[in-house]
């Protein structure tokens, strides 16, 4: 299916499925063609076949879709989804089985999503373990609002230590709770142990959300420079890697962000991928936008509607339209 995290990432509760269709379909109408079922790498194509083929340039937008490992005993055991892969199942409307009681690790919107979705796949009981406090809490307020009102209990100040299991299968979730220390290289104050106060969760199911990278086990990646995060390297506004006429952008880049930083870098290396084509210099500044504040904006000719209007932001009352 089209679409990348679009289609497999965000829930169609937050994002519906036919939106993410018309979108694709305007694009096909300029004449673009997609070929699914038509991987890269090893077992599929290669970057010297697509040069065979005539391309002249290469754009690589493969996303952020794998899940970062927990890391502690028992995380292969039966019962334990990651992020990700949890939500590319749904997404795909393939049938998920959870237990009835589901803990999802994690403090930032793959892990909210993940929890609103296991309530959607038939638990009864969720909860969100994060090791950090609210304040510090990566994912969208409103998010965590709605989860929140949705019962999903969150567990602040608490760190996954061992997934534990009865023959085979997840029985329970070992933590320890953390206090707060000195702020870490994100900005946020780094979580610290608290000695002697380990606890068990009574769980069935775990959900491992505390973090994405991008999967780029297709790429050659010793021809390519990446950054410290494992992410490809290449540098706005050209969006142009170390490897002549391949160039990259979204996540793949940047790592996981927003969907519309990741449509805004397409567009941006479709402009430089242009002018590439057409032997000009990738040596530019990128123009600086206009911008006004919001009480520079007319509003004498806005009508205002009420809550069914179209494209409500989260948790919005009113809605307003030109």
């Amino acid at each position: 299916m089209a679409g990348g995290m679009l289609t497999v990432g965000i829930p169609e509760y937050r994002l519906p499925r036919s939106v993410v269709q018309r979108e694709i379909a305007n694009i096909q109408k300029y004449g673009v063609e997609i070929r699914l079922n038509s991987p890269v790498g090893k077992d599929g194509l290669s970057f010297e076949s697509l040069w065979q083929e005539g391309f002249q340039a290469i754009f690589v937008a493969a996303g952020a879709h794998k899940s970062v490992p927990l890391g502690v005993p028992g995380e292969d055991l039966n019962g334990v989804y990651h992020g990700t892969a949890f939500l590319k199942e749904m997404g795909l409307r393939n049938k998920v089985k959870v237990g009835a009681k589901v803990a999802v690790i994690g403090g930032g919107n793959v892990a909210v999503d993940a929890a609103r979705s296991a309530l959607r796949a038939g638990a009864k009981e969720v909860a969100i373990v994060y090791r950090r406090s609210r304040d510090e809490m990566p994912a969208y307020p409103e998010e965590v609002a709605a989860a929140e009102g949705e019962d999903i209990r969150i567990q602040f100040l608490a760190l996954p230590k061992k997934v534990i299991g009865k023959a085979g299968k997840v029985s329970g979730l070992e933590c320890v709770k953390t206090q707060l220390g000195e702020p870490d290289a994100s900005g946020r104050r780094r979580p610290e142990p608290v000695k002697g106060s380990e606890f068990v969760i009574d769980v069935d199911t775990v959900i491992a959300a505390v973090g994405e990278v991008p999967d780029l086990s297709f790429l050659d990646t010793a021809k390519f420079f990446l950054n410290d995060n494992k992410t490809l390297k290449a540098a706005s506004p050209a969006f142009v890697t170390n490897v002549k006429g391949v160039f990259a952008g979204g996540d793949a880049v940047t790592g996981p962000a927003t969907v519309i930083e990741a449509i805004a870098a397409g567009k941006k290396a479709a402009l430089a991928i242009d002018k590439y084509l057409r032997g000009e210099s990738l040596d530019y500044q990128e123009p600086v936008p206009s911008i006004i504040s919001i009480e520079d904006v007319d509003c004498g000719e806005v009508q205002e509607e009420g809550t069914a209007g179209d494209a409500l932001a989260p948790g919005s009352q009113t809605g307003k339209k030109l």
